[in-house]
């Protein structure tokens, strides 16, 4: 699974370092909360919170794109670890364009991941993964200037998740 995250994590470092880096591109990192991400001791989804890296690519005053990963802590009852991350292809749609902020709709694609393990003791582990294609829709907001600190909230169609996601952008 380690091996995985860091995969994904060297694939989005070499797309950004491919890119050409100007004052439109920024990078960053973010908290977020995911409403059905883990599993209570009756089984049954609740909250995780995740940390994740964000880019952002302004094409011009209206459209920007924005890749990210989020890798969510898990948070499981006593032997059961469950895993999920998402990496996520984003387009966002500025309809309030001031210097200082900026709202955004967000529409774009996501690859989600999970992987559960459990641990039967001396019966062994039985686990499984899954992962789903989905959608994100949801709304943000953004400062302006050299540092721009955000927040968004999307719905991740893949597993049904509303996440909600704060951090800050530096340029490159």
């Amino acid at each position: 699974m380690k091996k995985k995250i860091l995969l994904v994590f060297a694939i989005f470092a070499m797309l950004l370092v491919g890119q050409e880096v100007s004052a439109q591109m920024k990078l960053g990192g973010n908290l977020v909360f995911g409403t059905k991400l883990s599993i209570d001791d009756d089984g049954s989804d609740k909250a995780a919170f995740g940390i994740g890296v964000k880019g952002l690519y302004e094409l011009n005053e209206s459209f920007s794109i924005a890749p990210g990963f989020t890798y969510f802590l898990p948070s499981s009852p006593d032997g059961i670890d469950v895993s999920y991350y998402v990496l996520d292809a984003d387009a966002q749609y500025n309809f309030v364009k001031n210097e200082s902020l900026k709202v955004y709709a967000i529409g774009g694609l996501n690859y989600s991941y999970a992987d559960v393990s459990i641990d039967l003791g001396e019966f062994g582990d039985l686990g499984g993964s899954d992962s789903k294609v989905g959608l994100n829709l949801g709304i943000g907001a953004r400062t302006g200037g050299d540092v721009q600190f955000f927040g968004d909230l999307k719905y991740n169609s893949a597993y049904e998740n509303i996440n909600l996601a704060v951090g800050v952008l530096f340029n490159l």
